[in-house]
Parts: C-alpha cells; structure tokens; sequence
C-alpha cells in the first residue's frame, strides 16, 4: 500500500510538472563578447570570442550550437553578418575592416536564434569607431578639439581614452616575466589562478597597443555578470510565434506549395545535399503546411547548396528556402558624428601605416585555418567500394556498370534515366529506383550520369537493399566520387533550389610571430598593434601565452576575459610598455 501511496504521488508531482511546463517556456540564454578593441582603422582586424552564457548565472548554455555576430551602422543598416559556431558554448571569428566603410560609430551585435524572442535591445552590443583615412564624406570635417571633448567620436556617451590604470583581481593575477621590454623582445606571460575554482574555465586574451584616437568603453565579464537585464530570464507562451534555437546545430528551413493549388504539401520528401569532401545529405518530410527544416549537426562550411523535392511529382511543386530572421535595428541609437581632432592626427598616420605594412607583408604572416574534421559518410561501413583505377577504365557509366560495378543497372522512363543495384535476395525486382549520390550531390534524374566522362570519377560505392534516409526509404544507394570532388549538375525544376547561404566562420589558429631565430625574419617590417591574441586561453600553461614585441614601441594593454565553468566571471588588465631599441 505504501508503494502504491509513492507511485500516486510521484505520478501527481510529473503531471503537475508537465502542465507547468505546457504553460510556459524559459528563456534562460544571452551572449558576451570580447572584442579586441573598440577602435579600428581600415586595413585593420577586429578579432571577438563569443560566449554563451546562462542568462540568470553565466554558467556555459547549451542550447545553442550557432551564435551570430553582425556589425550595424549609423544608418541601422547591417554591413557585415556572419555564423558563429559553438564548441562548448564558445566560439571566434574575425572580420577585416574594409576601405568601402565610412568613418563613423558603429555597433557590434551579438545573438543566438533562441534570443531572437527578446527585444534587439537584450542583444549584445559593443560600440565600435571605426575611421577610415582613404575615404572622406561631406559630413566629416576636422577640428581642433582635445580628445576628450564632446567633438570626438562617440557612442552612447560612452566615450574613453584608454588609461595606464590595470584592473586585479584576487582570484587570478598575471604573473610576467618584466614590465618593460625592448623591441621584438620575448614576453612571458602566465596566468595563475590564485583560487583553484578558476582553473576551469574559458578564457580569452588581447595584447595591443595603446594610443589617443577615441575610443569607447568595452563592458567588462566581470561588468556584465551584474548587470540586472542580463540576469533576467525571459518567459514565453508556447501559444506565441516561439522562434526556435539551433539546438542541434544549423537550421536549414523552407516551404514547398503546389502549383495548381490542389496537390497536398504534407508529408512530401525533401533532401538537401551539401556536396563536397565531407559532404552531407539528409532527407525530411514536410508537415500540414509544407514546411521542412533541416539541422546540420557536423562543421561543414560549404556555402553552395541543393535543396530539391523527391517525389514522382516533383514538378507539381514549387520550393523556397527561407532567409535568416532580418533583426529591426530601427530602435538603436546612435551619437551623431563629430569631427576628429587634430591631436590623434599623429596616431591615426602611425596606425595606417601600421596597418598597410602589414597587410603587404601578410603572406609572410598568415593565420592558419582550423582544418575541418573529416566525417565518415553516412553510409560507412556497409557499402560495398569499386575503386576504378583497380580495374580497366571505362568512359562511360554504361561501359562501368557492364564490367565492373554489376550490380548497377539502369531503366529508361519516359525521358529520364534511373539507376538501380540489383537485389539478388528479392525476386522480382522492386520498382523503385536507388538513391543515387555524386559527391553528395543528389541526382534524381541520372541522364547527366550516361554522358559524363568515367575517368573523371575516383570510385563507387554501393549498398544493395533496402536502405532508410530519414524518413524516406530508398530502393539501394548509389555514391559517385570524383577525384576533385567538384561535380557539378545542370538540372534546373521548380522543385529544386540551388543557392549559396550563410555558414560558419572557419576558425583559426592565429599567427604567433617567433624571433627565436633572429635572422628568420631579420628583413620583414614588423609594425603590429595588435601583439597577440588567444581566444583559447589555458590558465596556468605559459606556452599558449608567450609571444613578441614589435617595432612599435609605447604602451600595450594585456586584457584577460572570460567565465568560469560556474559562472564567476575574470577581467584582468596590465599594461607593459615597449621601448625603441634603438634609443636604449
């Protein structure tokens, strides 16, 4: 009886639960950004690390895998918008400031899908100047003014000029080798967290260089954990238009609709192929009102995609693939600009100059690109593997099919071509034509196939059954790869969509410059501002966080951010001053 009493009980207590649950949904998710600077002038890089966060404790949030960082400017347009993606509920990026951007204020945008239910104003927002020397407007003028006067570049009046002043903190502190250094001379630097719980955590560092062009106040972690609105968590009614968050990665949505307005758009197939080295291809049903959505839950940072309707009447339909969510800037506010002043005239000529030589000398000292992990196919490792060069070569797939891959054939239906893997363990053979892939590029019609040149095709491989794709079902799989994976398909339906989308940013690991070889790089100018930056900072390990000095010499700012596992955040500032070797 006492069981049964606790089994009631427990039952009431899920119920309940549940119907909590139904009535409302939390929205407990916000992002921090540490940007490199606040300033920037062409030619230079603006380098960010995002963090996902908890709204309500900054502990690490792992319901979005895709964040999105956009640049607005005055004008509330967006001039540059890319994906993020989150390992860990982290990630980074970079955008170089072009010459085409005008000198003025501008904003940088931090978000995940799942915030888009917030106001725009819960966004993450860094002020930004940027000045462009190259390019001149009827608005810009020059005056005498001080920097600190109210003439100076400014945003939200949050206007600075970067001081000498460090920030400590009692749980973590720099440790350095000295405090001033020579050019091109070897800094160490360790971190060390002085209480252990700062251990784990993520991190992220920015060494640069201090001058006078106006600049604006960079809201520190330890900042934005207190401030009240980002400790709040936003409830919503499953009832309202609810945006969902790219839980699993990459949302990829759209609709199909019938053309003569009489077909039905529920539960039709629709495939999207992402061709390439490690491509992917997934198919889904669409629901009572002919939408799809797709997730991509692997890196692949191919832009160009297929989407396409499989159905024996494809051409009925018509297919559209939705656009990001456009974000209504028109409520962000924005000082006015106002002239530069001839004092930062100076600064401004060394940073231009800083930054032309750089980007002359930049083969020299490039990033290295973050090698994409290459993935096993979806198939792998039941499909049977022709490798053509281990048999004669054929030109055409016909010949290939013939005396080499034989379980292949094809059928002729109307005017289309259809290739099929011969079941020997079903007699007779069932109607339905194989799912035929051409480095992941999904084939419905396989005319292209009869014509297309065999050499150019490394192998193929084959699974003979039946073989389930999603929810769709396929009579065998046929996988082409060419040698190039390059393979390119003229079909062109109302039911297929080829179009290039927005994919996340390749990630970087970024270039440290090593003068233990002096004469290595004896001859190469070396005019950084920005010394180093590490996005993946290790407390307690000084490898990650040795790097060199430049020609430059003046003041440099060190400034750590980031977040404990359990949410404590770390801002920590120290300046080093780097003097001419010359006069020393």
């Amino acid at each position: 009886m006492d069981k049964l009493k606790h089994l009631i009980l427990l039952f009431v207590l899920i119920n309940t639960q549940l119907t909590s649950a139904q009535s409302i949904v939390a929205l407990d998710e916000t992002v921090f950004i540490h940007a490199n600077a606040t300033t920037f002038v062409s030619g230079e890089s603006l380098l960010y690390k995002i963090y996902c966060l908890k709204s309500s404790d900054k502990t690490p949030s792992i319901i979005s895998k895709i964040a999105y960082i956009e640049l607005v400017d005055s004008d509330k347009n967006s001039v540059f918008k890319t994906k993020v993606a989150l390992e860990n509920s982290y990630g980074q990026g970079d955008y170089f400031i072009p010459t085409n951007l005008k000198t003025g204020n501008y904003k940088l945008i931090g978000y995940t899908d799942w915030m888009l239910n917030k106001s725009t104003a819960d966004f993450f927002q860094i002020d930004i100047t940027i000045i462009n020397p190259f390019k001149t407007s009827e608005k810009e003028t020059v005056s005498n003014a001080t920097p600190n006067s109210s003439s100076n570049i400014a945003t939200n009046g949050n206007q600075s000029t970067p001081t000498e002043k460090s920030i400590t903190n009692e749980n973590v502190k720099f440790n350095l080798n000295k405090k001033s250094f020579g050019n091109r001379e070897l800094v160490s630097l360790k971190i060390e967290p002085v209480n252990p719980v700062f251990k784990d955590g993520s991190y992220s560092l920015s060494v640069r260089k201090i001058d006078n062009l106006p600049a604006q106040n960079q809201i520190a972690a330890a900042n934005f954990s207190s401030f009240s609105k980002n400790n709040t968590v936003a409830l919503l009614s499953p009832d309202s238009n609810i945006i969902l968050p790219e839980i699993r990665g990459e949302v990829i949505s759209g609709k199909i609709a019938s053309i003569n307005g009489s077909d039905k758009v529920e539960n039709i197939t629709v495939a999207l192929s992402l061709p390439g080295k490690s491509f992917a291809f997934k198919a889904v049903k669409t629901d009572s009102n002919g939408k799809f959505i797709f997730s991509i839950d692997k890196a692949n940072y191919n832009n160009a995609i297929t989407v396409q309707i499989i159905d024996d009447n494809a051409s009925r339909y018509t297919l559209s693939v939705d656009e990001l969510p456009k974000i209504d800037y028109s409520k962000l506010t924005f000082n006015a600009d106002s002239p530069l002043s001839y004092v930062i005239k100076e600064s401004l000529v060394n940073r231009s100059i800083s930054s032309q030589i750089e980007n002359a000398y930049y083969h020299k000292k490039t990033d290295n690109i973050v090698k994409a992990p290459s993935y096993d196919p979806f198939y792998y490792p039941i499909a049977k593997e022709y490798v053509l060069d281990d048999y004669t070569r054929f030109k055409t797939l016909k010949e290939t099919i013939t005396e080499v891959a034989t379980e292949i054939y094809h059928k002729q239906k109307d005017d289309k071509v259809y290739l099929h893997v011969n079941d020997p363990s079903v007699f007779p053979q069932l109607p339905e034509a194989a799912l035929v892939l051409v480095d992941g590029l999904y084939l419905e019609n396989q005319n292209e196939l009869m014509t297309y040149n065999m050499k150019n095709v490394y192998k193929i491989e084959l699974i003979v059954g039946r073989y389930y794709v999603g929810a769709k079902s396929f009579n065998g799989v046929i996988i082409f790869s060419t040698f190039d994976k390059d393979f390119k398909s003229t079909q062109k339906a109302s039911s297929i969509v080829n179009t290039s989308i927005l994919r996340p940013q390749l990630k970087k690991i970024y270039n440290k410059i090593d003068y233990t070889n002096i004469a290595d790089n004896e001859r190469i100018p070396d005019f950084r501002n920005q010394l180093f930056w590490n996005p993946e900072v290790k407390l307690n390990n000084e490898s990650n966080n040795t790097f060199y000095t430049s020609d430059n010499s003046g003041l440099f700012e060190i400034v750590l951010e980031g977040f404990t596992k359990n949410g404590l955040p770390v801002s920590l500032k120290e300046i080093i001053e780097v003097k001419d070797s010359l006069v020393n």
